[in-house]
């Protein structure tokens, strides 16, 4: 079978209205399943479990089908060790949480932000960096801690077979014009490749779709993914392939 599957990144209180509109234009574009990947206490702003709004929208997206991922817990670094300042300031913009986290630590923040899914009665079974930026030795603690899968960029891991696939994940940059013309560029050769593969990921951003360029190019890349018999999958329903 060949799948497509498409993560919305960074859900949170302040950009659930960017991501449901994503989920709606996608829905139009002939997608009904996404994977969606939620930070449990952005930037240590306000929480998610506490934005009733948020709460009441994914449970919906849950009973539509979606998965519902965890992924890390304040999304920055503050409070971290100082680190690469490639994967910190210029890749991530000091994103990494899970970079550099000590297992204790990485544990912690894991608890706190599974509560979230217990607390609904909600299924969790994937866990993503954010960035993707994890050491792989953690994979063992993810493991452990009852998870089924993982990704980092390249790569999609089924935690409890100890199975990685080899995936390239298709992802926008946006936050200068430059590092847009790079992914305009990029992702079409990029997605040409996956083409000829039997799995497509494609990672979207809540701002994505701000850019008019951006937006039509990522429906370009749905509607031939499609066309082509790419069936749009969940995370959760790859892990189980």
């Amino acid at each position: 079978m060949k799948s497509l599957i498409i993560s919305l990144h960074d859900f949170h209180p302040g950009s659930r209205e960017l991501i449901a509109d994503q989920v709606s234009v996608l829905e139009k574009w002939g997608v009904g399943k996404c994977s969606i990947l939620v930070i449990p206490h952005y930037h240590h702003g306000k929480r998610t479990r506490d934005d009733e709004q948020c709460i009441a929208y994914l449970g919906q997206r849950r009973l539509a089908g979606d998965d519902l991922v965890l992924h890390g817990y304040y999304h920055d670094r503050s409070g971290n060790k100082e680190g690469s300042y490639f994967l910190t300031r210029f890749y991530t913009a000091n994103e990494a949480e899970f970079l550099d986290l000590s297992d204790g630590e990485m544990k912690h923040r894991i608890e706190m932000g599974r509560k979230l899914w217990e607390e609904q009665n909600w299924p969790l079974d994937g866990f993503i960096a954010p960035g993707w930026l994890m050491p792989k030795e953690q994979d063992k603690l993810l493991k452990h801690l009852g998870f089924k899968y993982t990704t980092r960029l390249g790569h999609f891991t089924q935690l409890q077979k100890g199975r990685e696939r080899k995936s390239q994940s298709l992802c926008y940059s946006t936050r200068a014009a430059w590092r847009r013309g790079i992914s305009s560029f990029w992702n079409p050769v990029l997605f040409r490749r996956l083409r000829r593969t039997e799995t497509i990921r494609l990672s979207l951003h809540p701002n994505d779709f701000v850019w008019p360029q951006l937006r039509l190019q990522i429906e370009q890349m749905v509607e031939m993914a499609l066309a082509e018999g790419f069936e749009p999958i969940t995370y959760r329903d790859y892990a189980q392939m």
